[in-house]
């Protein structure tokens, strides 16, 4: 982060990691709650399970419009437009006092939230050259560990102070907050931002193929079917739901895991449920500065491939080997290495959206985001199911750990370089056949 030229594009990432910090806190307030809710209502783990996928449900619908919206008019408005409302959402969780109820909400809480993933990237895209993409979007990514970890500690003091209703009471205030901490300080685009010094504004654009005379990319114009069309936009997105399914059974299953599958209080449960989130903290910038590197040294298409490859592998093996622990300890050390890895590969799957069209990044992110919010709803669901059919949890994570071998696989046989026109794709088979 040079300061010879200015430092007001990783302001902006400061912005936007907090935003990521409130989001993952207020979602994650619903999987420490699980304990309390299936004592007071009587739910089974399976109709737990319903609950943590009914806000998948709602946050797969917006994911798509939201990347079209915020590549179009800017994410600002689009951040700020997602956050009141799922704070508003957040704050009538306790209201659903039946099963249909909680989970009618909580589709509007993931309605609220499907807003701010592919927004909080188109933002990104404007605001860094694609050279420092992999770090920016590792950077981005803290808030979700951080407010993960955070989540877990805070909730469990509240549900023991005050009730697991005080929960999403709390949680709802911080909305409000970032949304007049981004009015105050938040911009859509470099070129729209006062603040921002000559050569700040320069090296950007230049890094975006942009110029101050001609501040539009030289990169072709895409349509949406150019994108579509494309199978290894289809392969990163397929990559993404693998990767994701062990992220969302790690988020809505492991502080219950923790307290009814190795039988301790809720209090040790946050604690250890914590810690896997802790390393990850460091796995994302870490991500994204191997992202990077290697896509310096060996080339956008190795080297954006290479975490995803190698993280997606070890998290696998890592969480296999943590459910055999006997340990709690051991076993916690083991799925926290696991985690890690998981997260390692992070900052390459949103880092590689901008490598196929830095101007359709919300887009391509939103479709990522589709894939991913699809694994969450089936994740809680089928570990449920899991769960009551055996009686043992070990087997819904053993799935999860499937489920990242897979995505490696995938990985290993798309290739990550910029979408081409339809026409231009078309025309180099022919020039190739020929």
């Amino acid at each position: 982060m040079s300061t010879s030229i200015g430092n007001r594009r990783w302001g902006i990432a400061v912005l936007l990691i907090i935003d990521y910090f409130v989001m993952f806190v207020a979602r994650t307030g619903m999987s420490m709650c699980g304990p309390a809710l299936m004592a007071e209502y009587g739910w089974t783990a399976t109709q737990f399970g319903w609950v943590s996928t009914a806000f998948f449900i709602g946050y797969a619908v917006t994911m798509l419009p939201a990347g079209a919206l915020a590549d179009r008019f800017g994410g600002g408005i689009v951040l700020v437009t997602g956050t009141l409302w799922w704070a508003f959402f957040t704050f009538l969780t306790p209201f659903g006092e039946t099963l249909g109820l909680m989970m009618l909400v909580r589709i509007f809480v993931g309605i609220g939230q499907g807003l701010l993933v592919p927004a909080n990237f188109s933002l990104l895209a404007n605001w860094v050259p694609k050279s420092e993409s992999g770090k920016a979007t590792g950077l981005l990514q803290i808030g979700c560990p951080a407010g993960i970890a955070a989540s877990m500690l805070i909730a469990a003091w509240i549900i023991q102070m005050w009730g697991w209703r005080t929960v999403f009471y709390s949680f709802s205030v911080l909305g409000p907050i970032w949304c007049l901490l981004w009015w105050r300080l938040g911009k859509n685009s470099p070129a729209l931002d006062p603040n921002i010094s000559a050569a700040e504004l320069a090296y950007i654009q230049a890094g975006q193929g942009k110029t101050a005379q001609s501040p539009v990319s030289t990169a072709p114009v895409l349509s949406k079917k150019d994108i579509f069309t494309t199978p290894s936009v289809w392969g990163c997105a397929m990559c993404y739901f693998c990767t994701n399914y062990l992220f969302f059974l790690f988020m809505t299953w492991l502080p219950t895991y923790f307290a009814m599958g190795r039988g301790i209080d809720l209090k040790q449960s946050a604690i250890y449920s914590m810690m896997p989130y802790l390393v990850a903290i460091f796995a994302y910038p870490l991500g994204g500065l191997i992202a990077d590197k290697a896509a310096k040294m060996f080339g956008e298409n190795a080297g954006r491939k290479l975490c995803p490859l190698i993280g997606l592998l070890l998290a696998g093996v890592f969480l296999v080997l943590g459910t055999r622990a006997s340990s709690l300890w051991t076993a916690t050390g083991l799925i926290s290495a696991s985690n890690f890895f998981l997260c390692l590969t992070m900052a390459s799957h949103f880092s590689i959206p901008m490598v196929f069209s830095q101007k359709n990044t919300g887009i391509i992110v939103g479709l990522n985001g589709f894939f991913g919010t699809a694994a969450g709803i089936l994740s809680p669901v089928f570990s449920g199911l899991i769960i009551d059919i055996s009686g043992k949890y070990e087997y819904a994570l053993y799935l999860g750990a499937t489920m990242a071998i897979i995505g490696a696989a995938i990985m290993l046989m798309t290739r990550i370089r910029p979408v081409e026109r339809r026409e231009e794709r078309h025309s180099g088979g022919v020039t190739a056949s020929s």
